[in-house]
């Protein structure tokens, strides 16, 4: 299941303009998570969070389309489509330093 709900999530953060808040929050299949983007110099993008039912904490890197991370103990590994990948880019512009990124 965990496998599934890892790329939904992705696709989540990027559905919605990016807002000026310190911490995001949406609900993806009855749970919800807490998150933040940030875009390092490399050009990789940080995704930071937790499921909050859990604490679980989840890290995913994101170039291009390839994702890796880790959500909990797990090691994460798979691919987003280009119009995600490129949404994703649009959100966390390289001249911005951090920006939380809205879903809902």
């Amino acid at each position: 299941m965990r496998f599934f709900i890892v790329p939904a999530l992705l696709a989540a953060t990027v559905a919605l303009p990016a807002i000026a808040a310190p911490l995001q929050h949406f609900t993806r299949d009855g749970e919800e998570y807490s998150y933040t983007a940030q875009r390092q110099p490399n050009g990789v993008v940080l995704l930071n969070g937790t499921v909050d039912a859990t604490g679980e904490r989840f890290a995913l890197r994101v170039r291009g389309t390839q994702v890796v991370g880790r959500l909990g103990m797990s090691d994460v590994s798979f691919t987003v489509s280009h119009e995600t990948a490129e949404r994703l880019a649009e959100e966390v512009s390289p001249a911005t330093e951090t920006t939380t990124l809205a879903a809902n």
